[in-house]
């Protein structure tokens, strides 16, 4: 399944639903779908935020596919550069006022999924998840 967004956050919701459904239908597991639509949720919002320095229209894509029993999420955009990988994990460690805003979606994303990978081509930042559908 391929779905073009534009850089507005009332995409975001359809975009899950329909990740979801297409998963369902391919007898993922309820782990592998909250991680579908937790990526998308966190990532395409987070590019919506953050990725774009002006208020022009951006096309963010999403590519889910099944392979050989798991779960493959690539989400595309051309933002800035950012690679997620890089961004320092929260301190889980501290009460949850104290700790400073951000960096807890990317947290989440990372560990439930069984990984995370990031290029920059062509322009574009491309993360790819991946999570068994079991």
């Amino acid at each position: 399944m391929k779905l073009h967004l534009k850089n507005e956050l009332e995409e975001i919701p359809p975009a899950a639903d329909a990740a979801e459904a297409s998963l369902l239908a391919q007898g993922a597991s309820a782990d592998a779908v909250y991680a579908a639509r937790l990526v998308i949720e966190e990532l395409v919002s987070n590019t919506i935020k953050y990725a774009y320095q002006d208020s022009d229209p951006h096309e963010i894509l999403l590519d889910l596919r099944i392979q050989e029993g798991t779960m493959v999420l690539e989400v595309s955009d051309d933002g800035h550069p950012f690679n997620p990988l890089e961004a320092q994990a929260p301190d889980l460690s501290l009460p949850a006022a104290d700790r400073p805003i951000g960096g807890l979606g990317l947290h989440l994303v990372r560990s439930m999924t069984d990984s995370l990978t990031y290029a920059r081509k062509d322009g574009r930042n491309i993360v790819t998840i991946q999570k068994s559908l079991s």
